[in-house]
């Protein structure tokens, strides 16, 4: 089975994944990763603190190609999103 490494994208930083996780392909491996966004993210939440979804998790193979890239804002449920979306549009910019 593949090994998949799910590294953390803050900004210019990257925070690794040193272990990697074997998984049958890469859609295990996105819904693997929005799980732990949402996990992360309902951390935040429940701290009182800003949710990170500006970050996101960049999928990588054991070569080190990069896969896929996953925004936090990615896990987030369609009509939140939307209403995100909505708020962060330049249109609504006072």
């Amino acid at each position: 089975m593949p090994r998949y490494y799910r590294h953390i994208r803050q900004g210019d930083q990257l925070i690794q994944d040193p272990d990697g996780i074997e998984l049958p392909d890469l859609d295990a491996a996105r819904g693997e990763a929005l799980e732990g966004i949402r996990d992360i993210l309902a951390d935040a939440i429940r701290r009182g603190m800003d949710a990170p979804l500006d970050d996101a998790i960049v999928i990588m193979d054991e070569a080190g190609r990069e896969l896929a890239i996953i925004p936090f804002a990615e896990a987030l449920p369609l009509r939140l999103r939307r209403v995100l979306a909505s708020v962060s549009s330049p249109d609504n910019v006072p």
